[in-house]
């Protein structure tokens, strides 16, 4: 899956009509709820905030006035088809005067939403253990040289007697390591998620 860490926004003109795109991070209903809020807040005098949103398995989507199935389930559809996640995407319309009919309505906002997601900078959405280890000064160096290998990361690095460390892996992974250290404390601290790009 993935997703975006900073809001970007785009505008489209069509026929009289500007189309603003917006994409936002978002982890929650609760904070989509104050984004749109905000939204409306910015572009008072807009006539449509049409929206589309994913939060896990969590989906929404919006015309907002606008004829049904023309902005929001197009929006919801791009959202899905490019996998995005922890996402909110609002097309805010300033009415020009000029009916656009259906087609080219959807289309329109389509283009808005595929612009605006093509002009972010995504990042990809990835679950890791935190495996917290014990080890001698010897075991550490291989373990860098292995990082680089198996392509993990390491953090909360404390140097006494021994190296503790927490090393954020996949589960494969994670059995590997144990394998590698059959003598060293090797314990599972739950899961974090981490953006990567």
């Amino acid at each position: 899956m993935y997703t975006v860490l900073e809001r970007n926004e785009i505008t489209l003109v069509r026929d009289r009509s500007s189309f603003i795109g917006v994409l936002i991070h978002a982890t929650s209903v609760e904070s989509i709820k104050q984004y749109l809020l905000d939204i409306r807040k910015q572009y008072p005098k807009a006539k449509h905030y049409c929206y589309a949103y994913v939060v896990g398995n969590q989906k929404k989507c919006s015309d907002d006035g606008e004829p049904a199935k023309t902005a929001g389930r197009p929006l919801l559809e791009l959202l899905e088809r490019k996998e995005m996640d922890e996402v909110l995407l609002i097309v805010v319309r300033y009415f020009g005067g000029v009916l656009l009919g259906a087609s080219r309505l959807m289309s329109t906002y389509l283009e808005t939403g595929v612009n605006v997601i093509n002009s972010s900078d995504i990042v990809a959405i990835e679950e890791k253990y935190v495996y917290h280890m014990s080890l001698s000064y010897k075991e550490f160096d291989e373990l860098k040289r292995l990082s680089k290998k198996l392509q993990f990361s390491f953090e909360n690095v404390t140097y006494n007697d021994r190296i503790n460390v927490d090393v954020l892996a996949d589960e494969k992974t994670g059995e590997e390591l144990a394998n590698y250290y059959p003598h060293s404390s090797i314990e599972v601290m739950g899961k974090r998620k981490m953006y990567r790009r």
